[in-house]
């Protein structure tokens, strides 16, 4: 942290800055702490959050994509990471990414000083051994207990900080037309369309919903977009799912909704439903860690992962039973200020960054 006597210099490495919740944290983190450093750098393959970073003053170095296996793409990397870190004066890297740990493990031996933070997004059950070297001189954070228990039951990191996910988004009340137009109940789902997030699941139980006036706006974008569009068609769903794509007005799409859905087949902590408690709606959610420590009986409905039945008899629940609906919505939104409101989050990281400076 600012010292007045040396320069802090803070790089945080992801894999991308595109669309995606890791990427998200990231651009919270860089903008909304960065007068606690000297200087903030980010690297990454890039993507849109790249030109919100240059409005704030913070630059972006594109590198190779860090996931990438490949021994001259590593060798690449690590020499540009390597530069990166001389040239600038870094003084602490925040990694956001399992290989992007591993990496400045190894550039430790060449900066011996270099302080690394790592925040883990995800739960991860292969290449242990390996995940459990990269992270071997590192202060390690996880967003949620479900990831928290993985390090320490499954990698073995015996010191870890639980710091919840916050997310910061802007105070609205507007609507989006073609959502609120759509008569009868309208459901989001907010998620890149990815295998992780189980839409195909979500899509089959939209074919098994028994109230005809439901409507389903998947809000996202993703490698599996024409596969989920066709099994819409297959269906004969066209007229109940809406594929909005991306999209910069978040909070107005939940204010359209009545309630959302999260289908995920495993998270590291959900920001799809810390943006919906936010917002002040319920939702039907996938019982696995990650979800299921922010979704209770009392703030929505958790249905079994992979379950197409259970999660149409959960929608046709909400769609149908009003008062039940706002009461849950009224506790989601007094779980969000009480355990993942943004402000917390970014105390707890600027306590957490003070700490390893001592």
């Amino acid at each position: 942290m600012k010292n007045g006597k040396q320069k802090n210099n803070i790089l945080h490495i992801s894999r991308t800055m595109d669309i995606g919740g890791a990427e998200r944290i990231v651009y919270q983190l860089a903008t909304d702490l960065k007068d606690e450093f000297d200087q903030v750098h980010v690297a990454s393959t890039g993507g849109l959050w790249e030109e919100k970073l240059a409005e704030n003053g913070i630059q972006h170095h594109r590198i190779l994509d860090v996931d990438s296996k490949q021994p001259a793409t590593v060798l690449k990397i690590l020499a540009s990471l390597s530069k990166i870190i001389k040239e600038n004066e870094i003084t602490l890297v925040h990694t956001h990414h399992r290989m992007a740990a591993f990496y400045i493990r190894l550039l430790q031996m060449r900066h011996p000083n270099l302080l690394h933070v790592y925040t883990a997004h995800n739960v991860f059950k292969d290449k242990l051994p390996l995940y459990k070297f990269a992270l071997g001189k590192a202060h390690v954070i996880a967003v949620g207990e479900a990831v928290n228990e993985n390090l320490k039951a499954d990698v073995g990191i015996k010191e870890t900080t639980v710091i919840y996910n916050g997310v910061l988004m802007k105070e609205s009340q507007d609507t989006v037309a073609e959502i609120a137009q759509t008569p009868g109940i309208k459901i989001g789902c907010i998620a890149r369309l990815s295998e992780q997030k189980g839409l195909s699941y979500l899509i089959e139980a939209m074919s098994l919903v028994t109230n005809p006036s439901v409507s389903l706006f998947l809000v996202g974008d993703g490698e599996l977009k024409n596969d989920l569009i066709n099994q819409t068609k297959e269906l004969d769903l066209e007229e109940r799912i809406h594929f909005l794509g991306y999209r910069s007005d978040v909070v107005e799409c939940i204010n359209s909704f009545d309630f959302l859905v999260s289908s995920s087949l495993y998270e590291g902590l959900a920001l799809n439903v810390i943006e919906t408690f936010m917002n002040g709606k319920t939702m039907v959610a996938t019982d696995i860690p990650g979800i299921k420590e922010i979704v209770n009986d009392c703030n929505g409905i958790l249905v079994p992962v992979k379950d197409p039945k259970a999660t149409a008899r959960a929608i046709d629940k909400l769609a149908e039973e009003v008062h039940l609906r706002e009461k849950m919505a009224k506790n989601a939104r007094l779980d969000y200020e009480l355990k993942y409101s943004y402000s917390v989050f970014i105390d707890n990281y600027k306590r957490f960054y003070k700490k390893i400076y001592k």
